[in-house]
């Protein structure tokens, strides 16, 4: 009997916790320790990294920041561009999974092809673009050249749909990464629920509202968060388009850290930093939460 209890605890007993040690000193280095280095530094005017010349400010930096005449700005335009671009990738990235989710001939080139922009870097797609964009770009030549003269525009200078055109080259490279979290949540569903609902007479939009969509949440909010913080952390992809321009008019706040940086303000930027990271919080949690309670259980 007590060879059997013996027996039976080793069976139940969990993988040794020094398997995660490895994966724990990665995360604790690459994550944890500069995270808790700039929520240190945020407190500290820094002009230079030598520990002697550091000069501790409370939070004089936050309060700066906050003070910043383009704060205001910048905080509607992380937003404005974080709701335009969710949304694009989110009905773009639909569109093509419920496309890319039939058989035919093709279908696997098709989702590598659409996929493909996701895996380009963000400074190059930002160049590439920037250069397409020029009033006498590619694209305004194509306009001109097929008749649509009056659809041109000088997309990356007009401070009117400056911050627009940088959101579609967001919604352009990363439509079909949302499209693969779509895809994976599309052929999770067992085909019997179609097949159920056709008995019953669904049509195709029934299919998709009742069984389709509440089938997919999971994937769905996955992709709603993703989208939602890579909006509100865009730097790179403005950056490389417009330098924040023209003017302020697509300022965001990761440029507004990157100023600080740059201008050789690194307890300020690391203090921009932190209130960044807060606002993604209050933001993407809620979102969670909300959709998490929309998931339904098979």
């Amino acid at each position: 009997m007590k060879q059997k209890n013996l027996s039976r605890h080793k069976i139940k007993s969990p993988y040794p916790y020094s398997l995660v040690i490895p994966a724990f000193l990665a995360y604790t280095i690459l994550y944890v320790i500069p995270a808790a280095s700039g929520f240190l530094l945020s407190f500290f005017n820094i002009k230079t990294f030598k520990i002697s010349t550091f000069i501790f400010a409370g939070i004089e930096n936050y309060a700066t920041v906050l003070r910043n005449p383009y704060f205001s700005v910048a905080i509607k335009n992380t937003l404005l561009f974080a709701v335009f671009t969710t949304l694009g990738k989110l009905a773009l990235g639909m569109s093509l999974a419920l496309l890319v989710n039939n058989r035919f001939r093709g279908v696997n080139y098709m989702r590598t092809v659409f996929f493909l922009p996701a895996v380009l870097n963000n400074v190059a797609v930002g160049l590439v673009f920037r250069s397409m964009m020029h009033p006498i770009g590619l694209i305004n030549r194509t306009l001109t050249g097929i008749g649509l003269e009056t659809f041109t525009q000088n997309w990356l200078t007009n401070p009117k749909i400056a911050i627009f055109s940088c959101a579609f080259v967001e919604i352009w490279k990363w439509t079909g990464y949302t499209m693969v979290i779509l895809l994976a949540g599309l052929q999770a569903i067992d085909s019997t629920y179609y097949e159920a609902a056709e008995l019953d007479g669904a049509n195709r939009q029934q299919k998709f509202y009742f069984i389709t969509l509440p089938l997919i949440m999971p994937s769905f909010n996955n992709a709603v968060v993703i989208s939602i913080v890579g909006g509100l952390k865009v730097f790179d992809i403005v950056q490389s388009l417009t330098n924040g321009g023209p003017g302020n008019a697509t300022s965001v706040f990761g440029t507004l850290i990157y100023s600080s940086f740059s201008s050789g303000n690194y307890g300020r930027g690391c203090a921009a930093s932190m209130i960044l990271t807060i606002f993604v919080l209050l933001i993407a949690l809620p979102t969670n939460r909300f959709l998490s309670g929309k998931e339904v259980e098979l």
